[in-house]
């Protein structure tokens, strides 16, 4: 054990230093809405859209609302004041209330009973270029019964699947990308755990999932194609974690390291069922 610790020490020497932290820099900018809606209303679907892309503690966010943002300044411009490389704006598109808080008090089918439907489209720009590089409209519905039932409540129940759409949006565009620099087999028989090089310094977790990809050539084209996958299991440094491999792709992995092939591992996307 205590050679272990040695050897794990040495390579913790050994990475490189000037690797800084993948986390990319996201500015919010404020909301705005084609349809005519109470402003508190367009304001907890942002604060919704906020929370859930700060669970993720994939990227570093600059809340619009928390700055001072220069009025003579476009929101691309903001963004840059702040060295943001991505910038995120949304436009409610539509709202269907029971009680849409502007007009005068409506006859409910059913006492206590309120119902809450909009549309949000969100759009996601690279600022070095103003290249918008990810669009969607995300339609959310929630309701409210009895006798505490409020528009508000059902506000609060439409609002509930937006961390977990803002989770996947981040997932898909802010990968982490490392590589694998000492591996543990199981009798050299196929990998059993490796060692990569992200740690406290970037934006991982405990118990995340990277697929493992290998560089291949043909023709003079070079492809990446998976080979396995791993967990973290436990992250021991700056730019160091332990990731077990999966149950399917040690055989690969071993074979690939074996041979001197740099094994690059990327993010992906969380599933309902992994472990």
């Amino acid at each position: 054990m205590k050679l272990q610790h040695f050897f794990i020490s040495i390579l913790l020497l050994l990475l490189p230093l000037a690797v800084q932290s993948q986390k990319q820099t996201l500015f919010v900018d404020d909301f705005t809405s084609d349809v005519k809606v109470p402003e508190s209303v367009l304001t907890n679907i942002r604060s919704a859209v906020i929370d859930g892309i700060t669970n993720t503690n994939r990227v570093n966010l600059v809340d619009a609302h928390a700055i001072i943002p220069a009025p003579e300044y476009s929101p691309m411009e903001n963004a840059l004041r702040y060295r943001a490389q991505y910038l995120l704006q949304g436009k409610l598109l539509n709202r269907e209330a029971t009680d849409d808080g502007i007009s005068g008090p409506k006859f409910h089918s059913r006492e206590n009973s309120y119902k809450e439907k909009f549309v949000i489209r969100l759009q996601l720009i690279r600022t070095s270029d103003g290249t918008t590089i990810f669009t969607r409209n995300y339609e959310e519905t929630g309701s409210s019964s009895g006798k505490e039932a409020s528009q508000y409540y059902a506000l609060e129940r439409a609002l509930v699947n937006i961390p977990y759409a803002m989770r996947n949006l981040i997932e898909h565009n802010f990968k982490v990308h490392g590589s694998i620099v000492e591996l543990v087999s199981d009798n050299n028989k196929k990998a059993k755990s490796v060692y990569r090089n992200l740690g406290y310094d970037d934006p991982i977790k405990e118990g995340q999932r990277f697929d493992v990809m290998v560089q291949t050539s043909f023709a003079e084209n070079y492809m990446e194609h998976k080979i396995g996958e791993v967990r973290i299991k436990e992250i021991v440094g700056p730019k160091y974690s332990l990731c077990k491999v999966m149950s399917k792709g040690g055989e690969h992995i071993l074979k690939a390291f074996e041979m001197g092939a740099k094994l690059h591992i990327v993010s992906r996307q969380s599933r309902l069922f992994d472990e």
